[in-house]
């Protein structure tokens, strides 16, 4: 079985290398197109025995002119490689793939990384319209393949395939005391953290809070200390893509509610060490698929996330963690207050959400269903 994986980008999506490099371990061909084929995951990519080929294939948006280049560089690519399926994973992939290959029968699997393009009424239409008979979908979801369905795709063409995370090493449960000891937090202080790249909000989307929830998470804490005032927040990780203007206005925007009681650490190469030292960690992103919940309870941490995309899929109310409303502070706030004042039953539900999160996400099984999915596709 030979597939065609395309990848927008050399930095990051470590999931689908750490996904391709499993599926060739059972036995299937891995060729990946990457915007660079020296860079970022591109020798990861090769030093597991896999092809790459440069080629950027997004839709130039920005830069039309460039549109019939590409076409030409994916049907060639195609003619070429003569895959059994083309596997994509970005939207803008997608389409431009689609576009270009309007009358190729080649099989074409959609594995669709969140449901943010799905909640934009413009990005919904174009996605659905350009597709044909030879799309098919895998949501990395529920609530993705729910959506799919919902908006008349047929049901034997959608299904539900995660994206796997690697297990972490059992020492990494224990904590290190990292920022007690960096930031001079003291022993009986209340960490409530939330662990994130800065994204800038999509104002053509009409977007005018990240979409990760930095601002939400601020102005909780604000109700959560003047309950509880031993709570020291944190917010761990920094700009990512050019989104440092935003980093800067969410720093601005926290010294102007709390003064300097937030602090910042900005990136964290060890950031899976820190994790065992936060008492609760807070992910109250606007859209998501499962995020940073599948990293922090694998490492039973306390969580606590908001109700969108994947994050009902492994935060369970009441089983692994708490679920607040979206966009919602003062429902965040609430749930942050609970768990604060409960916190031997969160670690009990982070207990129970590290089991569901090594099982479901696995990454054996999170392959073995993608190749099934292959085998689907071939054989339907």
């Amino acid at each position: 079985m030979r597939i065609l994986q395309v990848v927008k980008t050399n930095r990051g999506a470590a999931w689908a290398f750490n996904q391709a490099k499993h599926l060739k371990d059972l036995g299937v061909e891995i060729i990946t197109v990457l915007p660079n084929d020296s860079e970022g995951n591109a020798e990861k990519y090769k030093e597991n025995g896999m092809t790459i080929i440069e080629g950027d294939w997004r839709l130039p948006i920005t830069k039309p002119w460039k549109f019939f280049s590409v076409c030409k560089q994916i049907r060639h690519t195609i003619k070429q490689v003569q895959p059994d399926i083309l596997h994509l994973h970005f939207v803008t992939n997608v389409l431009m793939c689609r576009l270009a290959l309007r009358k190729d029968k080649t099989p074409r699997l959609f594995q669709v990384p969140g449901p943010f393009h799905l909640e934009s009424a413009l990005t919904s239409f174009a996605e659905r319209c350009t597709a044909t008979k030879a799309d098919y979908w895998a949501g990395a979801c529920n609530k993705t393949c729910s959506i799919y369905k919902d908006k008349g795709i047929a049901p034997q063409r959608v299904h539900l395939a995660y994206y796997g995370v690697p297990h972490k090493d059992a020492s990494q449960d224990v904590s290190k005391n990292i920022l007690h000891s960096e930031y001079g937090i003291s022993d009986d202080a209340v960490i409530v953290a939330m662990v994130s790249y800065f994204y800038k909000p999509k104002k053509y989307l009409g977007q005018k809070r990240g979409i990760k929830g930095h601002e939400d998470f601020i102005d909780a804490i604000k109700s959560v200390v003047h309950k509880h005032p031993n709570v020291v927040p944190v917010i761990i990780g920094n700009a990512w893509d050019g989104a440092e203007s935003y980093e800067n206005q969410v720093k601005e925007y926290a010294k102007k509610v709390l003064g300097n009681k937030v602090v910042f650490t900005g990136y964290r190469g060890d950031v899976y060490d820190i994790y065992p030292e936060i008492d609760v960690v807070v992910h109250p992103s606007h859209s998501e698929n499962l995020g940073g919940a599948a990293e922090s309870l694998m490492l039973a941490v306390p969580t606590i996330s908001s109700d969108v995309g994947g994050f009902p899929d492994i935060v369970i109310p009441g089983e692994t963690g708490c679920l607040s409303k979206s966009k919602n502070p003062e429902d965040l706030a609430d749930k942050i207050i609970w768990a604060i004042e409960h916190q031997a039953e969160m670690k009990d539900m982070a207990k129970k959400g590290q089991v569901l999160v090594n099982e479901l996400l696995d990454l054996n099984n999170t392959a073995a269903k993608v190749h099934e999915v292959y085998s689907k596709i071939l054989n339907s």
